[in-house]
Protein backbone atom coordinates (compact mmCIF):
# COMPACT_ATOMS: atom_id res chain seq x y z
CA UNK A 1 0.00 0.00 0.00
CA UNK A 2 2.91 2.39 1.05
CA UNK A 3 4.74 1.44 -2.95
CA UNK A 4 0.77 2.57 -4.29
CA UNK A 5 0.59 5.81 -2.30
CA UNK A 6 4.47 6.57 -3.39
CA UNK A 7 3.71 5.76 -7.07
CA UNK A 8 0.57 7.93 -6.66
CA UNK A 9 3.18 11.13 -5.30
CA UNK A 10 5.32 10.95 -8.07
CA UNK A 11 2.91 10.09 -11.21
CA UNK A 12 0.52 13.13 -10.50
CA UNK A 13 -2.50 10.68 -10.27
CA UNK A 14 -3.65 12.52 -7.00
CA UNK A 15 -7.19 13.37 -7.33
CA UNK A 16 -7.79 15.92 -4.35
CA UNK A 17 -4.69 18.20 -3.48
CA UNK A 18 -3.09 17.57 0.15
CA UNK A 19 -4.58 19.30 2.72
CA UNK A 20 -1.76 21.64 3.61
CA UNK A 21 -1.70 22.28 -0.14
CA UNK A 22 -1.86 26.16 0.06
CA UNK A 23 0.58 26.79 2.89
CA UNK A 24 2.80 24.95 0.18
CA UNK A 25 1.69 26.84 -2.38
CA UNK A 26 2.17 30.19 -0.78
CA UNK A 27 5.80 29.19 0.55
CA UNK A 28 6.81 27.72 -2.39
CA UNK A 29 5.76 30.76 -5.04
CA UNK A 30 7.18 33.02 -2.98
CA UNK A 31 10.83 31.26 -3.31
CA UNK A 32 10.51 31.21 -6.98
CA UNK A 33 9.02 27.97 -8.47
CA UNK A 34 7.55 28.10 -11.27
CA UNK A 35 4.16 25.88 -12.33
CA UNK A 36 6.37 22.09 -13.31
CA UNK A 37 8.17 22.61 -9.77
CA UNK A 38 4.79 23.92 -7.91
CA UNK A 39 3.38 20.07 -9.38
CA UNK A 40 6.38 18.41 -8.75
CA UNK A 41 6.25 19.45 -4.75
CA UNK A 42 2.85 19.00 -4.52
CA UNK A 43 3.17 15.68 -6.04
CA UNK A 44 1.23 15.72 -9.15
CA UNK A 45 1.30 17.27 -12.74
CA UNK A 46 1.06 20.56 -13.98
CA UNK A 47 -2.38 19.52 -16.14
CA UNK A 48 -3.68 18.45 -12.25
CA UNK A 49 -2.34 21.37 -10.52
CA UNK A 50 -3.75 23.43 -13.07
CA UNK A 51 -7.55 21.81 -12.30
CA UNK A 52 -6.83 22.72 -8.64
CA UNK A 53 -6.66 25.99 -9.01
CA UNK A 54 -9.24 26.25 -11.36
CA UNK A 55 -11.77 24.07 -8.69
CA UNK A 56 -10.14 25.65 -5.41
CA UNK A 57 -9.66 29.31 -5.43
CA UNK A 58 -8.15 29.49 -1.89
CA UNK A 59 -5.38 27.54 -3.95
CA UNK A 60 -5.43 30.18 -6.85
CA UNK A 61 -5.20 32.81 -4.11
CA UNK A 62 -2.56 31.39 -2.36
CA UNK A 63 -0.39 30.92 -5.44
CA UNK A 64 -1.28 34.78 -6.30
CA UNK A 65 -0.03 35.58 -2.71
CA UNK A 66 2.95 33.84 -3.25
CA UNK A 67 4.07 35.32 -6.28
CA UNK A 68 3.02 38.58 -5.28
CA UNK A 69 5.46 38.47 -2.56
CA UNK A 70 8.57 36.85 -4.43
CA UNK A 71 7.70 39.82 -6.83
CA UNK A 72 7.76 42.19 -3.54
CA UNK A 73 11.14 41.03 -2.59
CA UNK A 74 13.16 41.15 -6.17
CA UNK A 75 11.65 44.43 -6.60
CA UNK A 76 12.79 45.40 -2.65
CA UNK A 77 16.34 44.47 -4.08
CA UNK A 78 16.41 46.22 -7.15
CA UNK A 79 15.08 49.21 -5.48
CA UNK A 80 17.71 49.27 -2.27
CA UNK A 81 20.62 48.11 -5.23
CA UNK A 82 19.63 50.56 -7.04
CA UNK A 83 18.88 53.71 -4.69
CA UNK A 84 21.27 52.67 -1.71
CA UNK A 85 24.05 50.64 -3.24
CA UNK A 86 24.65 53.44 -6.62
CA UNK A 87 23.51 50.45 -9.21
CA UNK A 88 22.90 52.91 -12.05
CA UNK A 89 21.84 50.23 -14.10
CA UNK A 90 19.47 49.26 -11.96
CA UNK A 91 17.92 52.80 -11.49
CA UNK A 92 17.87 53.02 -15.29
CA UNK A 93 15.93 49.60 -15.06
CA UNK A 94 13.36 50.73 -12.63
CA UNK A 95 12.54 53.45 -14.54
CA UNK A 96 11.91 52.28 -17.56
CA UNK A 97 9.49 49.88 -16.14
CA UNK A 98 8.08 51.61 -13.56
CA UNK A 99 7.64 55.49 -15.25
CA UNK A 100 7.49 54.42 -18.84
CA UNK A 101 11.06 56.04 -19.62
CA UNK A 102 12.84 55.75 -23.37
CA UNK A 103 16.31 55.87 -24.43
CA UNK A 104 16.49 59.39 -25.64
CA UNK A 105 14.68 62.21 -25.58
CA UNK A 106 11.13 61.62 -26.61
CA UNK A 107 9.56 64.87 -25.82
CA UNK A 108 10.10 66.85 -29.32
CA UNK A 109 8.65 63.29 -31.52
CA UNK A 110 5.28 63.16 -29.31
CA UNK A 111 4.02 66.92 -30.16
CA UNK A 112 4.79 67.18 -34.10
CA UNK A 113 2.71 66.81 -36.65
CA UNK A 114 3.98 64.99 -39.88
CA UNK A 115 2.76 65.41 -43.40
CA UNK A 116 3.79 62.94 -46.43
CA UNK A 117 3.10 64.46 -49.90
CA UNK A 118 2.79 61.97 -52.87
CA UNK A 119 4.06 62.62 -55.77
CA UNK A 120 3.46 61.13 -59.93
CA UNK A 121 5.81 59.42 -61.18
CA UNK A 122 7.97 61.16 -63.67
CA UNK A 123 6.21 61.97 -67.41
CA UNK A 124 8.53 61.97 -70.49
CA UNK A 125 9.40 65.61 -72.07
CA UNK A 126 6.86 65.08 -74.74
CA UNK A 127 3.34 63.75 -72.64
CA UNK A 128 4.78 67.49 -70.74
CA UNK A 129 4.80 69.70 -73.08
CA UNK A 130 2.32 68.52 -74.66
CA UNK A 131 -1.00 69.55 -72.38
CA UNK A 132 1.03 72.57 -71.78
CA UNK A 133 -0.23 75.15 -74.20
CA UNK A 134 1.00 79.13 -73.52
CA UNK A 135 -1.94 81.42 -72.90
CA UNK A 136 -3.44 83.85 -75.55
CA UNK A 137 -1.18 86.95 -75.61
CA UNK A 138 2.07 85.55 -74.21
CA UNK A 139 5.04 85.93 -76.39
CA UNK A 140 5.79 82.56 -77.79
CA UNK A 141 9.25 81.82 -79.33
CA UNK A 142 8.28 80.55 -83.02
Amino acid sequence: MAEKKERNAVTGTRKKPPANAAEKLLELAATGYNKKGLAYRLGTTVETLNKWLELYPELQQALDEGREREHHALFNALYENATKGGNVTAAIFLLKARHGYREGDQSEIANKVSINFSLPGALRLEDFTKDVTPPKGSLSHD
